[in-house]
């Protein structure tokens, strides 16, 4: 008989320490749920936040841009790059020979070294339509960024070692070009 009440004691405290562990799993479990759920709501909320800090940048940037184009209209620029075959050629040889009038723009990877309008110089040329390598000539007309590259002369005279008045008249035919009119 003692051992009949030995299981029945071991059912009844096995039983109890089930229930104890579900009592216990069920708060650990509720915890880590709620745990989760604030964590997850707390993330969306930074997350919405930055999204909304990042449309007001946006927005403050193409307003300053614009007014960028505004001051700057009429302004022309001649953009090179690092490319290790063509920086002294192009620091030695072409920009003495520009007109003192443009802006020379030297591009180091993908950061544009110009001082403080390097975020607008960086937007132009993003923005160019048809890459075709550097170096790129812009110009501000109307308010509208205008491009071009001349990659194939500069580089054929560079390497054939030809004069490089074409190349100058080509640069200064883009500059005071005006600009083509689309009728629509």
């Amino acid at each position: 008989m003692r051992h009949a009440n030995s299981e029945w004691v071991d059912k009844i405290l096995y039983t109890a320490l089930v229930v104890a562990f579900a009592s216990v799993a069920k708060y650990v479990l509720g915890i880590t749920l709620v745990l989760v759920a604030t964590f997850i709501a707390v993330m969306l909320v930074f997350l919405l936040s930055l999204l909304v800090i990042s449309q007001f940048s946006d927005k403050k940037f193409h307003k300053e841009y614009k007014l960028y184009l505004e001051r700057m209209n009429g302004a022309r620029f001649f953009c090179y790059n690092n490319r290790k075959s063509s920086i002294a050629f192009a620091q030695d040889i072409i920009v003495p020979a520009l007109d003192p009038s443009v802006h020379v723009v030297f591009v180091e990877g993908s950061n544009v070294k110009n001082g403080p309008d390097s975020k607008y110089i960086s937007k132009m040329l993003y923005g160019v339509k048809e890459r075709k390598g550097f170096p790129y000539l812009l110009k501000i007309e109307n308010c509208q960024v205008i491009d071009t590259s001349v990659n194939n002369q500069f580089y054929s005279i560079m390497i054939g070692s030809k004069p490089i008045g074409p190349l100058l008249d080509r640069i200064n035919a883009f500059y005071n070009s005006t600009p083509l009119v689309s009728i629509a």
